[in-house]
């Protein structure tokens, strides 16, 4: 059996990118019969996963449970459908992302005016705009609701699960630093040498190298990010601010 994740290492993550995934994978599998492979890159630069195994059907579903898989044939992708996605950046027509289809170019994008009326309240903001108040940078795992398909061109709306995941960080009123190409190792370790336990939270793993740190009630991300930034030299810090989203986008 074989699984295709929408992980794969970037210049920062690559030198311990395979070792960190098999740490991963192996807290999943535990004692259970089951060996690992993995492969990377696929065609299109994800990570395959092999598993074999009497237990092997049950660490497909942790896996798939833990990490974003790829859908490799557009077939495979129906309208309505909700799909898990990599964000690869932004275009004239919105934002882009990746599910991990091979055949062939083929755009996918959440348009901006999809975007303005689901996280704006149907303004008509920039796409800079958004996407820096929602942390929407390469790199990031969204799910989206497909609209339209051609053999070209995808387009969705974001789901409504990542939408809720939204609402619940902004109603908490915390502000989050997002940490991209870091694994949660070296995100919990930079909070630890900065000296910052008392301003932090939690670090949350949003994926393999995607991490949120989550700022205690009334800290404001803004000022922290100099003191990882210091450790974290490599790696994009983002801040994610419910006042700034409320006040620039919507109330929500």
């Amino acid at each position: 059996m074989k699984l295709t994740l929408l992980e794969h290492p970037t210049t920062s993550t690559s030198k311990v990118f395979q070792s960190r995934l098999e740490e991963e994978i192996g807290q999943l599998k535990g004692e259970l019969d089951a060996g690992i492979s993995l492969y990377i890159p696929s065609r299109n630069g994800w990570t395959q996963v092999g598993i074999t195994g009497e237990d092997c059907e049950i660490v497909a579903e942790l896996i798939a449970n833990k990490f974003a898989l790829a859908h490799l044939n557009i077939n495979d992708i129906e309208l309505q459908g909700n799909y898990q996605a990599e964000i690869m950046g932004t275009s004239g027509s919105g934002l882009n992302f990746d599910m991990g289809i091979e055949r062939g170019h083929i755009e996918c994008v959440v348009p901006n005016s999809n975007l303005n009326a689901q996280l704006a309240d149907g303004k008509n903001l920039l796409l800079r705009h958004v996407v820096e108040c929602y942390c929407l940078y390469p790199g990031m795992k969204i799910a989206v609701r497909i609209s339209r398909k051609t053999d070209h061109e995808i387009e969705g709306w974001l789901a409504d699960s990542f939408i809720d995941r939204l609402d619940d960080w902004i109603k908490t009123g915390l502000d989050r630093i997002l940490v991209f190409e870091c694994f949660r190792k070296e995100a919990e370790s930079s909070v630890l040498k900065a000296h910052l336990t008392r301003d932090v939270i939690a670090v949350d793993s949003l994926s393999l190298t995607v991490q949120s740190i989550v700022c205690k009630l009334g800290t404001d991300a803004v000022g922290l990010i100099p003191k990882l930034g210091h450790i974290l030299r490599n790696q994009p810090l983002k801040p994610f601010q419910p006042k700034k989203i409320k006040s620039r986008c919507r109330p929500w």
